[in-house]
């Protein structure tokens, strides 16, 4: 009985770190986005796209922030809707080349959960117009 309850008493401490874990941004980003994005948010040429360059200036206009909540991996990831928030929120601050403007409205819970229920289908193609909308905005210097 004392073996039993040692093991179970070491599987409840593991899930309870693991719980703990899963709700730090970083670590959210190291189990659901990573694989495809990688540790530094570069993407992979041709498959998958850089979030450096783009998530903060796409957080920037209610356009890209509608395509940012509704791409397939945020809408259809498992996190909460809080989480999610957080982790958006996170990756802004620490993957983008980008640094966040001053008044940048971070992620909510709310916005989150208003948006992700519609994830995209022409995802590509809406990238490609907020990117060629991006590029032609004047920038101030």
């Amino acid at each position: 009985m004392r073996v039993l309850t040692g093991v179970a008493a070491i599987a409840f401490s593991w899930a309870t770190v693991s719980v703990a874990w899963g709700y730090q941004p970083l670590v959210n980003y190291q189990l659901r986005c990573m694989g495809c994005h990688l540790a530094d948010g570069s993407g992979q040429p041709g498959r998958v796209p850089s979030i450096r360059r783009t998530l903060v200036l796409f957080s920037a206009s209610p356009l890209g922030r509608d395509y940012v909540a509704r791409v397939p991996g945020v809408a259809q990831s498992p996190l909460s809707d809080e989480d999610t928030a957080a982790l958006l929120n996170w990756m802004a601050r620490n993957l983008s080349d980008l640094k966040v403007p001053p008044g940048f409205a971070d992620y909510s819970e709310a916005e989150i959960h208003s948006l992700r229920d519609r994830p995209l289908v022409r995802v590509s193609a809406i990238r490609a117009r907020l990117l060629k909308a991006a590029a032609a905005k004047p920038r101030t210097p």
